[in-house]
């Protein structure tokens, strides 16, 4: 498994915060790889080329803990977890973000290092959309 985490302040309050957190499609949102997504945010389609490299097209999403906010993606071939810390501060929110993706079943030996080369940089990627949407 392939892991990544990063911390990072947002100037807003922990209240205002976690509720998006918690918001699967605007989770989904700040995935480059993600297409579409469910009005509920429960079903992300992989774009393409990932979905042929991990032979997985689709991710169903649910929420697996609230303190800290937790949720698991899992398709076909694939697997990815996130996980958010909140610690309110005096003037601002500081968040530690961690990401996971494994690749399972046949494809694993594919996916796996190919996602422990990847997963640096999709957490960036993630953490720069995150930013964007939190400060809204």
């Amino acid at each position: 498994m392939a892991e990544a985490e990063m911390e990072f302040s947002v100037q807003a309050g922990a209240d205002k915060i976690v509720p998006k957190l918690r918001d699967l499609k605007l989770i989904a949102e700040c995935f480059k790889f993600v297409g579409d997504v469910s009005e509920d945010g429960k079903r992300w389609k992989v774009r393409a080329p990932m979905s042929a490299i991990t032979q997985t097209r689709e991710l169903e999403v649910r929420m697996t803990g609230d303190d800290p906010v937790e949720w698991v993606a899992k398709g076909k071939h694939l697997l990815w977890t996130g996980r958010f810390e909140v610690r309110e501060g005096e003037k601002e929110t500081m968040l530690k973000v961690t990401l996971s993706v494994e690749g399972l079943g046949s494809m694993a030996p594919v996916i796996n290092p190919v996602a422990g080369m990847q997963i640096e940089g999709q957490l960036r990627y993630f953490v720069k959309k995150l930013k964007e949407k939190l400060q809204d």
